[in-house]
């Protein structure tokens, strides 16, 4: 599982980035309120990571604080609350 990336910032929206980690560009999925708090492109952020893994996908959720993720943890307990919501 991957619990962190650090890497330099190739691309961002509202939804997703990615992010460059040693020539691998990761997609994370993340918050508004991460994309707001997030550097320019090319400066390396350090993300907190959930790697959610379905029959047909594996998605990572990307968090710049703990506490982001840990409502996110909490949130996606819920039945019939998934993570891309």
């Amino acid at each position: 599982m991957i619990a962190s990336l650090t890497g330099r910032l190739t691309a961002k929206a509202p939804t997703h980035i990615t992010l460059d980690v040693h020539g691998v560009g990761y997609e994370l999925f993340i918050p508004l309120s991460t994309f707001y708090a997030l550097p320019d492109l090319g400066e390396s952020p350090s993300l907190q990571v959930h790697t959610h893994v379905r029959e047909d996908a594996i998605q990572l959720f990307g968090f710049l604080t703990a506490s982001e993720k840990d409502a996110f943890l909490l949130l996606t307990g819920i039945s019939g609350i998934g993570p891309k919501l």
